[in-house]
């Protein structure tokens, strides 16, 4: 109501308008309705119930007009979008993790220390500089490399990453991502001991939570009841859905699809870090209204 009288006088009047000729149009039938009766008994009609009459006629139309042209009463009921693009560091992150084929055991991958890449050496202690270094020196591009990208703005309020991965193509064995959980898991376990959030990295072991199951990445209704799942365990542990932040770079675009319908109209937010430079991490509040606020 606040919202009605006081940001959106034009849809009050709009309002205003359909009601004072509702009533115009009421009393113009009920005018018209007492001639008839008054002419079937023989009666005279007054002068002034011509006049009371076609005024009201006149009016109805006059406003029925004015409602049409200028559209104010319709024009802006229906439903609108607003979106917020804010760095909010959020405290529980959900990452769909896209395949990495540069590494192919979790061998390959010493548990402390850096990392030797072609034409590089990730220091992994600084998430946006050894993303930089994957841009800088790698022909076949690091899924991981958005990876860093997506947990850097979030880091200093990190308390929990969760990984969830995809499911094999039928027939096709070793296609999914989720045995890369694992690999991506020991990958970013020094990233958070050098943050300060773990001594050290079996310390920081219970900050990445991977998904227990794989995920069908195409399926609508399976990425949206891992998500549910995902929230409602949070919610178990007193985790409010604020905290939450789903990121929609990795995975495919039914993922993207069913994530984006999970947050709208939520306090859950979704983010997407850009493939192109500047390669910078948004995220987006969506939410649908019946109209928009003016500009604070």
């Amino acid at each position: 109501m606040r919202i009605l009288l006081v940001e959106r006088m034009d849809l009050l009047i709009g309002f205003g308008l359909v009601i004072l000729a509702g009533l115009a149009f009421e009393l113009f039938v009920a005018g018209l309705n007492h001639i008839v009766e008054k002419h079937f008994e023989g009666e005279t009609v007054k002068s002034w119930q011509w006049w009371y009459t076609g005024g009201c006629f006149v009016l109805t139309v006059v406003l029925s007009c004015v409602i049409w042209s200028a559209r104010q009463a319709f024009r802006k009921l229906h439903v609108r979008y607003q979106i917020r693009s804010e760095e909010m560091p959020k405290p529980y992150l959900v990452i769909f993790v896209s395949r990495q084929n540069l590494i192919k055991t979790i061998s390959d991958l010493p548990e402390n220390g850096s990392l030797t890449i072609s034409g590089a050496t990730l220091g992994r202690t600084d998430l946006l500089s050894d993303a930089e270094l994957m841009s800088d020196t790698q022909k076949t591009p690091w899924s991981w490399e958005m990876v860093l990208r997506a947990i850097a703005p979030h880091l200093s309020k990190l308390k929990r990453i969760y990984l969830v991965g995809s499911r094999d193509l039928p027939g096709k064995e070793s296609s999914g991502t989720f045995a890369h959980c694992e690999m991506l898991h020991r990958f970013l376990l020094p990233y958070l001991v050098a943050a300060g959030k773990a001594a050290t990295a079996s310390g920081a072991e219970h900050l990445i939570v991977s998904w227990p199951k794989p995920v069908d990445f195409e399926s609508f209704t399976d990425v949206h009841e891992t998500l549910v799942g995902i929230r409602d365990k949070l919610a178990e542990e007193g985790s409010a859905e604020v905290e939450m932040c789903v990121d929609i770079t990795g995975g495919q675009k039914t993922t993207s699809a069913a994530a984006g319908l999970f947050t709208v109209n939520s306090n859950v937010v979704i983010q997407y870090v850009q493939t192109n430079p500047p390669k910078q991490s948004k995220m987006y509040d969506v939410r649908w209204l019946d109209w928009l606020k003016k500009p604070e």
